[in-house]
């Protein structure tokens, strides 16, 4: 590879990325990726798909288009791969690209066996920088959350509600726990702070198309999860309570209300409308320069939830 000095907000920059499948999700991805190319946050853009007629009408920004991820790594240079492809592919794909020295964005889960998925981190090069698609935490409200609960203390928000219903049809080859659900269980993990290993599963109800989950652990922290494709309304909110009160957040309005123990009036709170996967990728490619093998989230993180979905799937 190529040396290259980043440095976001430059007009200047030697960033190649390059994005496998350019599916629903991909699509996401690829729109993000030419807004950061316009701005002067990386210089090349590449797409592959191994279906060429994804690559019809592809924007101008992009340099060139693959059928072929080997031939991609083997004719230009590729800083940053995105993988948007279906999960049981996640690990193939990011081991491919991880020999040649490319830092990785690989969409959530890793991947779909935990063995593999610990073979996989062994393996990674000590350099590489690797983001799994959990771009929620990137979302303004969810950092602001992680605020107040840093700010007031590990014991003092215990209960969990996350809802994410939606009315599109169920993705072919995805399941409720292992496309939908994953987003929760990280937050869970994250905003409880406790790992999924230290919760017991009072319910699980799955659908093909839907999920329930309930987790409680010894000292009382209780997680809901209800995720569905195919439902009557969209519903996107996370709800957050403890002895501090109620943190409301939707996702789909970007509201964040904090209902304050002792207040009556909600407190509405500022957290701009900035897109989580814009946020997400501007993260990733700041990490880059230094390609000092940051892992988001962490190895044990990451294992952790491989582990509860190996667990219950």
């Amino acid at each position: 590879m190529v040396d290259f000095i980043l440095q976001i907000g430059s007009e200047n920059l030697n960033a190649a990325v390059g994005l496998v499948g350019h599916g629903r999700w991909g699509q996401r991805h690829l729109a993000t990726l030419v807004k950061l190319k316009a701005e002067g946050h990386i210089l090349d853009l590449y797409v592959c798909d191994i279906d060429p007629t994804k690559l019809n009408a592809l924007p101008n920004a992009v340099n060139r288009a693959f059928t072929s991820l080997t031939d991609m790594l083997d004719e230009v240079r590729v800083d940053v791969l995105a993988i948007a492809t279906p999960p049981q592919s996640h690990l193939p794909l990011a081991a491919q690209a991880s020999k040649k020295g490319v830092h990785l964005l690989v969409e959530k889960p890793l991947g779909t066996d935990y063995d593999e998925t610990v073979t996989f981190l062994d393996a990674l090069p000590a350099a590489t920088n690797l983001a799994v698609g959990y771009l929620l935490r990137h979302h303004p409200g969810i950092e602001a959350m992680r605020a107040q609960v840093s700010a007031k203390g590990r014991g003092d928000f215990t209960q969990f509600h996350y809802k994410r219903r939606t009315q599109r049809p169920r993705p072919q080859g995805a399941t409720p726990l292992e496309t939908l659900a994953t987003h929760a269980l990280d937050l869970c993990s994250l905003l409880l702070k406790a790992p999924l290993a230290a919760f017991n599963l009072r319910t699980l109800t799955t659908t093909d198309d839907s999920a329930y989950i309930e987790l409680e652990n010894e000292d009382g922290r209780l997680a809901r999860i209800d995720v569905a494709w195919g439902a009557e309304e969209e519903a996107r909110q996370l709800i957050l309570s403890g002895i501090e009160g109620e943190m409301e957040l939707d996702f789909g309005t970007h509201r964040l209300i904090h209902r304050p123990n002792g207040i009556q009036k909600d407190v509405l709170i500022d957290i701009g409308t900035e897109q989580p996967l814009y946020q997400e990728w501007r993260f990733l490619l700041t990490t880059v320069e230094e390609s000092s093998g940051v892992l988001v989230p962490s190895r044990d993180e990451l294992l952790d939830q491989a582990r509860w979905l190996a667990n219950h799937r």
